[in-house]
């Protein structure tokens, strides 16, 4: 009996140390950092879209202007040393459509390649120079030529290194890019004491950009339910149309839902298709989202 509680006991614990070693593609550097090899690696550009993924996604929205936006991407010599033990040549290149493929599959996204006349890269051939372990380039994105109706990324590969080891995990990264209309952001938003399922509501919501006039409510109706509700502004009138797919919107819609650009101030009215609620609400600018 003993003898087989210390076989069960040997078992598990081999298990959970193949199971470890698994996870930990690089242990040594989880478990004790200044045992490691240093890799070369893309540097976050934001905060990773969705942990888990074997790509890593950034989400960066701008503005839509016509004067370019740029980002600077660096690619780092990550790991205990101090520094680089020699100039360490980096070759960068734009990733292939397979990276945004596999990332669509794991994540069950629809992202697809941003359009080449919508940026342009700046010189990829890097060097981290000797002692020091950062190299950076440029991307620069033209948001007034970004398609808003498509959800778009960029891929960007490490291709090659003179010497060290490329990363496994951060040799490929995607940059989701978008450009933000100007109702974009977050917006204090209030309902009256009549308003359907939600009166007298105070919170602070995203309107996010769909195109170049429209913003979506987030959270959905309401700001509370996930009822998707979108607004469009007409950039001459400043009049506001609504439009809620799930409820529908009764036509013709109330002609007192303006935009006033002086304030920043949305007030909005109107009713579910079938004349059953009735939604009065104001929303007012805070700050960019």
């Amino acid at each position: 009996m003993k003898m087989k509680n210390f076989i069960n006991k040997t078992l598990t614990v081999l298990v959970a140390t193949a199971f470890l070693s698994s996870c930990l593609k690089d242990d040594s550097v989880v478990l004790d950092p200044t045992k490691g090899t240093n890799v070369i690696e893309f540097e976050n550009t934001s905060d990773i879209a969705r942990h888990g993924s074997s790509i890593p996604l950034y989400i960066h929205s701008y503005p839509i202007s016509a004067t370019p936006t740029t980002l600077k991407v660096t690619v780092n010599y990550s790991g205990p040393a101090s520094g680089a033990p020699e100039d360490i040549n980096v070759k960068v290149a734009l990733g292939d459509v397979a990276s945004i493929t596999k990332y669509n599959l794991e994540q069950k996204t629809s992202f697809i390649l941003l359009d080449p006349t919508s940026y342009s890269l700046g010189n990829l051939d890097l060097t981290i120079a000797k002692g020091q372990k950062k190299a950076s380039f440029e991307v620069k994105f033209k948001t007034d030529k970004f398609d808003l109706t498509k959800a778009t990324v960029l891929p960007l590969k490490i291709v090659s290194a003179s010497s060290g080891t490329v990363s496994g995990n951060f040799d490929v990264i995607l940059l989701n890019v978008g450009a933000k209309n100007a109702y974009d952001g977050i917006w204090q938003y209030t309902t009256s004491a009549t308003t359907s399922y939600q009166p007298n509501k105070n919170k602070e919501v995203s309107l996010i950009t769909v195109d170049a006039t429209s913003v979506k409510l987030s959270p959905g109706l309401l700001g509370t339910y996930s009822n998707a509700v979108s607004y469009d502004i007409n950039p001459t009138t400043n009049a506001i149309t609504v439009t809620c797919p799930s409820l529908g919107v009764q036509t013709p819609q109330d002609t007192r839902s303006k935009y006033d650009p002086a304030t920043k101030t949305m007030t909005v009215f109107w009713k579910r298709g079938s004349g059953s609620a009735t939604f009065e609400e104001k929303l007012v600018y805070k700050r960019s989202r």
